[in-house]
C-alpha cells in the first residue's frame, strides 16, 4: 500500500514529527489562546492543527473550511455542519441529532465502511441571511465551550474576506468570537498577504486579535528521515541525491514533496534502488496525469499571460520587471508584466509574498518548462 498520501490531513505515523510546532499549538490550546496559523499552500497546517488536537483527548473541535464559500449561507451552513459532526463525535447518536436539531433540517448520510455520519445543511430556499445571523450561529458553540474545552478551527480563513458584505461579516464574527472566553478559534491561512492585511491591520476588526505561529519547511534532514522510514515498508531505498532532487522540484512544499513521493511509489517495485532519474521518471507521470487539466488552463489565458508564466518558471519572480524577466518573456512593457501578475493571482495560478511570485504547485511550472509552448 502506497504510504504517501497528498491532498489530506494526516496524523500520527502519516505525520512527519514536528515537535517545536506541535508543542507551540498545544501550548495555545492549553491555554485557550486564539491563535492564527499562518503558512504557503499544502505546508501542512491543518495535518499540523490536528495531530496537536489528537494530544488534547478532552478537547473537542470543529473543522470548518471558508475555502470556496462564496455567500454568507454556504459559510453558515458549514458551520452547522461541523457542529453536527462535533456532535456526533463525542458521543450523541443520529436519531437524536436529527431530533434535537430538526430545525436545521439537516440531511446525514453514513459511511457504509465506518459507520460515521455526515450531515449537510441547506439554506438556500430559506430566508435570506445576514451578517447578524453569525451571532445567533455561533451562540449555541459558546454554551458547548462552557460545558467542555473546544477547538475552532477555520481552514483558509482569508477566504472570508471574498464575501459579500465582507466588512460586516468579519465584524459580526468577530465580535462574536470575543464574547466567547472559553471557546478556542484557531485562523488557518496560505496567503500571507491576506491574512496579515486581517490580523496586522489596526482598521480591521481581528486586528491582533490572535497569537501567530507560522508553519514552514520542515527540516530537510528530519524529513528525509521520515520519507526513508516511509520506503523502506516497501524496501525502497533512495539516495541522498535522489532525496534533495525530490525537496528541489518539490520546493520543500510538504504536500507536494509527497505527492512526488507518491509517485516514485508507483513507479518502482518492492526492493528498487531510487535514483534522480527515477524521480524525474515518476515527475514525467505527475505531468502526464495533469496534462488536460493544465493545457485547459493555458487555452483560457491570454498570449500575454502565457508569455508572463514562461517567464517567471525560467527566471523566478523575485524581480519580474527586471530586464531579464522581461527577455524572458518576451515582453517589451513592464506594466504589461504587473497587469498580467494580477489576473494569474486572482485566478490562483500564482501568489506573491516578500521574495516575489511564485507557482502555486512547483509541477505546473515544471510542466511548463517540459512544454514546446512557443511565446
Amino acid at each position: 500500500m502506497n504510504p504517501f498520501q497528498h491532498g489530506v490531513v494526516v496524523t500520527g505515523d502519516e505525520f512527519c514529527p514536528r515537535p517545536e510546532l506541535i508543542k507551540a499549538l498545544r501550548g495555545h490550546m492549553g491555554a485557550r489562546q486564539n491563535c492564527l496559523v499562518r503558512g504557503g499552500r499544502r505546508m501542512g497546517k491543518t495535518s499540523a492543527v490536528m495531530e496537536a488536537l489528537k494530544g488534547q483527548r478532552k478537547t473537542g473541535h470543529l473543522l470548518i473550511n471558508c475555502w470556496g464559500k462564496t455567500s454568507l449561507a454556504a459559510f453558515i451552513e458549514a458551520v452547522h455542519e461541523a457542529f453536527l459532526t462535533y456532535q456526533s463525535r463525542r458521543g450523541m447518536s443520529l436519531e437524536a441529532i436529527l431530533r434535537t436539531f430538526a430545525h436545521l433540517r439537516p440531511k446525514a448520510t453514513v459511511d457504509p465502511q465506518t459507520g460515521a455520519p455526515s450531515f449537510s445543511i441547506d439554506l438556500a430556499e430559506r430566508e435570506a441571511v445576514r451578517p447578524r445571523s453569525l451571532e445567533a450561529v455561533l451562540e449555541p458553540i459558546g454554551r458547548e465551550g462552557r460545558k467542555a474545552p473546544i477547538v475552532v478551527v477555520f481552514d483558509e480563513f482569508q477566504a472570508l474576506m471574498q464575501l459579500p458584505e465582507s466588512e460586516a461579516v468579519l465584524a459580526t464574527l468577530r465580535g462574536a468570537i470575543q464574547l466567547q472566553p472559553k471557546v478556542t478559534y484557531f485562523y488557518l491561512g496560505s496567503l500571507r498577504s491576506e491574512m496579515d492585511e486581517l490580523f496586522n491591520n489596526p482598521r480591521q476588526p481581528f486586528f491582533k486579535s490572535a497569537a501567530a505561529v507560522t508553519v514552514g519547511p520542515i527540516d530537510r534532514a528530519d524529513y528525509a528521515d521520515h520519507l526513508l522510514q516511509r520506503f523502506a515498508t516497501g524496501r525502497l531505498k533512495p539516495s541522498e541525491a535522489a532525496l534533495d532532487k525530490v525537496f528541489e522540484l518539490a520546493c520543500d512544499v510538504t504536500g507536494d514533496v509527497q505527492q512526488l513521493c507518491s509517485a516514485i511509489w508507483n513507479c518502482t517495485s518492492r526492493g528498487d534502488s531510487i535514483s534522480p532519474e527515477t524521480v524525474q521518471r515518476a515527475l514525467s507521470r505527475i505531468h502526464q496525469a495533469e496534462h488536460e487539466s493544465n493545457s485547459r488552463i493555458i487555452d483560457l489565458l491570454t498570449p500575454g499571460q502565457v508569455r508572463v508564466l514562461l517567464g517567471l518558471a525560467r527566471v523566478g519572480g523575485a524581480q519580474p520587471t527586471s530586464r531579464e524577466f522581461l527577455a524572458a518573456s518576451h515582453l517589451r512593457q513592464p506594466s504589461s508584466v504587473s497587469k498580467a501578475l494580477d489576473r494569474l493571482n486572482r485566478e490562483g495560478l500564482v501568489y506573491r509574498d516578500a521574495q516575489g511570485y511564485h507557482f502555486f504547485s512547483p509541477f505546473f511550472r515544471t510542466w511548463l518548462l517540459a512544454q514546446d509552448i512557443q511565446p
